[in-house]
């Protein structure tokens, strides 16, 4: 049965400090060495090293719980995924694995939350102290959680580019450069009649910053490049994709390229190509707008622009932190780049491609 001795407790053969051991070694009181742990009161930097001397000879580890509760933080912090039919569900658990790793490198576990709690979700996380910090996804244009997390002053960085988002920090892929990266390989490669499946009918109309952006660069650059579009927005149905992929395919002029901006569609992309006998990319390119990981997998290897999960979660994470810590950051846009795998060439094909029509 543990004993206790000199405020050591004994386990076994197992010595654990404690902070009053701390306390006495350093020669200083158990609220001084509380002090010199949660930083809520100033102590001269000789006392504050001798107390961090202390610890690291008797190996203390401080108590995280309690650690928390001086510091009045839960090492929490809610990502706020949306809960709609347009949402990437791929896209969407891509975040959550990338944003909890990098969450615990900071020492921070992740609280999920939908998005269709609005405004009630955050004011819950402000009052009750739910968790420290914010990162909502899926940032619309003009969005209404812009305007009440400046109102509850909830740290937070944003996962998209509000229109206004002046004394908060967010993090995006350069979705209109993205956008304008497409049709200038697709051009380049003398395609000059593209067809575009997506972005989803519910994220445009949402008005979600990527959609409207990544859809309008495109129509300029195309209009620059001399490049025809036929478009076609996606839905939540499989059945009315399959319909809209081949409705794209039985345009007249035939299209040589097609361009994904749906990374849900990509599957029903594949499935519709080869049913129909479509080669790729002897009869038709294809490029998306995807993560490397869905690109990869595809079949054949899809040429891509990245849509790059870690390095947005990363950089969200850590603005966030730096917000709770009162050390705000700049906004972080990231650079899309393309990566070519060999589903675009130059156009080869001119009659129509082959299609058994509309399921």
């Amino acid at each position: 049965m543990p004993a206790t001795r000199s405020g050591t407790r004994v386990s076994g053969e197992v010595t654990i400090p404690t902070i009053k051991d701390v306390a006495e070694r350093a020669g200083v009181s158990v609220s001084t060495v509380s002090y010199a742990l949660s930083g809520k009161r100033r102590i001269s930097t000789e006392t504050r090293d001798r107390v961090q001397a202390a610890i690291q000879a008797l190996g203390y580890r401080p108590h995280a719980g309690a650690q928390a509760l001086a510091s009045r933080r839960s090492q929490i912090l809610a990502l706020v995924m949306p809960a709609a039919d347009y949402f990437s569900v791929s896209v969407g658990m891509a975040f959550v694995t990338a944003i909890t790793t990098a969450a615990r490198g900071y020492g921070y576990d992740v609280l999920l939350m939908t998005a269709d709690e609005g405004d009630e979700g955050l004011r819950r996380i402000a009052h009750s102290a739910l968790a420290d910090g914010v990162l909502p996804m899926e940032v619309e244009v003009e969005d209404p959680r812009v305007t009440t997390i400046r109102e509850l002053g909830i740290p937070a960085a944003l996962l998209g580019q509000p229109a206004d988002a002046q004394g908060l920090p967010w993090v995006d892929l350069d979705f209109a450069a993205a956008g304008e990266l497409c049709v200038e390989h697709l051009a380049g490669l003398g395609h000059r009649r593209v067809g575009l499946l997506g972005p989803n009918a519910g994220a445009y109309e949402r008005g979600l910053g990527y959609a409207l952006r990544t859809l309008r660069s495109t129509h300029e650059a195309a209009a620059r490049h001399s490049v025809s579009l036929v478009a076609e927005r996606t839905g939540p149905a499989r059945r009315e994709l399959a319909g809209s992929i081949r409705r794209l395919l039985a345009a007249t002029p035939p299209i040589t390229a097609l361009a994904v901006y749906d990374q849900e569609a990509l599957a029903t992309v594949e499935e519709v190509l080869a049913t129909d006998g479509v080669r790729v990319p002897t009869d038709l390119s294809v490029l998306a707008v995807a993560a490397e990981s869905t690109a990869r997998n595809a079949s054949p290897s899809l040429s891509f622009v990245d849509l790059p999960v870690a390095a947005m979660a990363e950089h969200a994470v850590a603005l966030v932190v730096g917000a709770i810590s009162g050390n705000p950051a700049e906004p972080v846009l990231l650079s899309p780049v393309l990566n070519e795998r060999g589903s675009t060439a130059a156009p080869q094909r001119q009659s129509p491609l082959p299609s058994r029509g509309a399921p």
